[in-house]
């Protein structure tokens, strides 16, 4: 039945091989399908959460300082006018309870200023601390995604490196053998 140079391969790894098919190369090819995940990933999560909350934080501080900033260039006009309203007054002639009270609105004024510049430079520490917070948080982030880029171009040189012995496993199975 059978030609003399035909023979009935026994099942195994010489029968896929002589059909075209090896087990390897189907190994190589389930690890080729399989999507790359990063161990780390929950971390890098976790990690860019803290870099928005510590952003978030201090973009907080920076709007309170520039609203401080408003209101202090406010009462520094406010003061000025003030100011000049009662030199006008005085060259007309006033009172001297309306110059008190013209005094004492200044003073206010002034006190109220130093207040606000007093909250605009804690605050300023406060930004100083943030910041750095901020780029601690971004640092520790930047370092886990470089670490996942490398993990990653590892990942695609070995299923280069698989894909590549599949193709010549494929292509030495198809090849008829000489002798």
């Amino acid at each position: 039945r059978f030609a003399p140079d035909q023979r009935i391969l026994a099942a195994g790894s010489d029968r896929d091989r002589f059909a075209g098919f090896h087990r390897e190369a189907a190994n190589d090819f389930a690890q080729l399908s399989m999507a790359f995940r990063f161990s780390l990933a929950a971390v890098l999560k976790y990690r860019e959460a803290l870099e928005l909350r510590e952003f978030v934080a201090l973009e907080k501080v920076q709007q309170e300082i520039a609203r401080l900033e408003a209101q202090i260039h406010e009462a520094e006009q406010d003061r000025c006018a003030k100011e000049q309203r009662r030199g006008q007054e005085l060259t007309r002639g006033m009172r001297s309870r309306h110059l008190q009270e013209a005094l004492d609105q200044e003073l206010a004024i002034e006190r109220y200023r130093d207040v606000l510049t007093k909250k605009q430079e804690e605050l300023a520490l406060k930004r100083q601390e943030l910041l750095k917070a901020y780029e601690e948080s971004r640092r520790k982030r930047e370092l886990l995604e470089k670490l996942r880029d490398r993990k990653l171009g590892e990942y695609t040189h070995e299923q280069a490196k698989a894909e590549q012995a599949t193709i010549d496993d494929v292509f030495l199975s198809r090849r008829k053998p000489t002798q």
